[in-house]
């Protein structure tokens, strides 16, 4: 068979696999009732040797020169395989432990019981072989033989089913793209990174989710999404965000080479411009995601902004989370505020700083935590900036401990409950990463308790199960500190003036044309 002689193979351009077990089970029925299920695009080519995965199968395949390249098909290609050359015995767990319940005449996922009897493995099916010896040992071989019928049937129907395919003779890796793109616009969706690697590099690594790696471990900032990195990229580009990489034909001709390289150096002066001047060591506590994709651009255009500039910037970003504009990152609104910034770095962040009111409520300690909203994330920012320490050795967090507990966890199993049994607000959050429940701590120095918004009178009622009395003590604490922690960063009574140096050139160059 070609897929167990290493014949077959996936090209790197495509997209990762996307079917779970139910597109699994449609497939092999569809297979059984006899429906099409489309057509398979292949193509010739040399291959390199490597280690191939078809689902729970692996095969080492060598060096050939005419190899089958799947250019569509992936999906169900893993289905066949994956499930018919299953290498378990008695598959489980997987999406591709497929069997199929001649009882009932349907396809099923065993996934850790003992499957019943009447239940048939689809890895035994696709060979008359073994299919005989599973009936031979199968117990109801004698006692039922419309079922033994039905499994000869089913491997019948399995056997001799077969798939239209289309080969392509010796086709260059821009017209094997082409076809990939035009074969995949219907069934289950790409995402738009995901076209856009297989058609803007080819056979190369995908450059989205490798660039996203490189951010992630030279920065500690998170692991962020390939479709958020496209979002970037267009505009550093200054590409209407609203074109997406399905709608016309070449439509990966015209992006720079370096635009991925760019991006991405873009993308790492932003982050740095996060955690640095405004705070947000991660993506976890990002409120909004419309301010990394203009951080972006402005970043690209202005690698070096001046010093009163980046104070601009930060008061830009606060500002539109607290007041909560930056909520809106539909493609109209990043077409708009994306076109404001350009080689014109003060003039850019004025138009920034005028999309913000100067004035805006700043969430308190009362707020219900909920999920990851922009409010449960400004307040853990404000929470972190208290230098939070550990109540067990009493060290403060340094920022690469915060950062990998984010990679970890989310947010609600850092800043843990005091109590699950009412409704979860802010003030009953405490960072504590460990397991152990905060009743139970011992008693912990002053500066211990400060760092976390406690007084000894917060903690001794926490000690006592006084709920009720921790939460009203420490909301205060907690909210005599964000207001201070909001104010100094949004600087709603300062003024937004410009470097006195663009100033007098202003005036000068204005003195020059009158």
């Amino acid at each position: 068979m070609d897929i167990r002689d290493g014949k077959l193979r996936i090209p790197e351009f495509q997209r990762p696999l996307r079917w779970r077990s139910a597109h699994v089970l449609d497939f092999f029925d569809s297979v059984y009732r006899g429906f099409p299920v489309g057509v398979l695009i292949l193509s010739k080519l040399s291959a390199e040797p490597r280690l191939l995965h078809f689902g729970p199968l692996r095969v080492d395949a060598p060096a050939m020169p005419d190899a089958i390249f799947v250019v569509d098909g992936q999906q169900r290609i893993n289905a066949l395989a994956g499930a018919l050359l299953h290498p378990d015995k008695r598959p489980r767990g997987d999406i591709h432990a497929v069997w199929f319940d001649l009882e009932e005449e349907r396809f099923v996922r065993l996934r850790s019981a003992e499957p019943p009897p009447h239940w048939i493995p689809l890895n035994v099916v696709s060979d008359s072989v073994l299919l005989l010896d599973w009936l031979h040992e199968w117990p109801f071989g004698k006692q039922r033989r419309d079922l033994v019928e039905r499994a000869i049937a089913l491997s019948k129907a399995i056997r001799e089913y077969q798939i239209p395919a289309y080969v392509v003779e010796e086709a260059s890796n821009e017209f094997l793209r082409l076809i990939f793109k035009r074969a995949n616009t219907s069934g289950v969706p790409m995402k738009e990174s995901e076209v856009f690697d297989a058609l803007f590099n080819g056979t190369a690594l995908r450059p989205l989710e490798s660039a996203c790696a490189r951010l992630q471990e030279q920065t500690g900032f998170g692991v962020m999404a390939p479709d958020v990195f496209l979002r970037c990229l267009k505009a550093v580009e200054g590409r209407d965000p609203r074109h997406t990489f399905t709608e016309r034909e070449g439509d990966a001709a015209d992006v720079r080479a370096a635009a991925v390289e760019d991006t991405e150096t873009a993308l790492r002066r932003a982050i740095a411009f996060l955690a640095d001047d405004a705070g947000i060591i991660h993506l976890q506590l990002l409120p909004y995601q419309l301010p990394l994709i203009l951080l972006a651009r402005f970043f690209h255009l202005h690698p070096s902004p001046h010093s009163r500039t980046r104070t601009l910037l930060v008061r830009w970003i606060w500002r539109g989370a607290l007041a909560g504009i930056h909520a809106d990152s539909g493609h109209p609104t990043v077409n708009q505020l994306q076109s404001k910034i350009d080689r014109d770095e003060f003039a850019s962040v004025e138009r920034l700083l005028l999309t913000a009111p100067k004035q805006a409520a700043s969430p308190t300690a009362s707020t219900v935590w909920s999920g990851h909203s922009a409010a449960t994330r400004l307040c853990a920012v404000a929470m972190l900036h208290m230098d939070p320490r550990n109540v067990d050795t009493g060290e403060v967090y340094t920022l690469q401990e915060i950062q990998r507990l984010l990679d970890r966890r989310d947010l609600a199993k850092i800043f843990r409950d005091v109590d699950s049994h009412a409704p979860s607000t802010v003030a009953r959050r405490i960072l504590l990463p460990g397991s152990r429940q905060l009743a139970r701590l011992p008693p912990a120095p002053d500066e211990v308790l400060r760092s976390h918004g406690l007084d000894r009178d917060a903690a001794n009622a926490l000690q006592r199960g006084d709920i009720a009395g921790f939460v009203e003590r420490r909301q205060r604490e907690l909210d005599r500190w964000f207001q201070r922690f909001f104010s100094e960063r949004s600087a709603p009574g300062e003024t937004d003036r410009l470097p006195i140096a663009e100033l007098v050139r202003r005036v000068e160059a204005q003195a020059a044309t009158t």
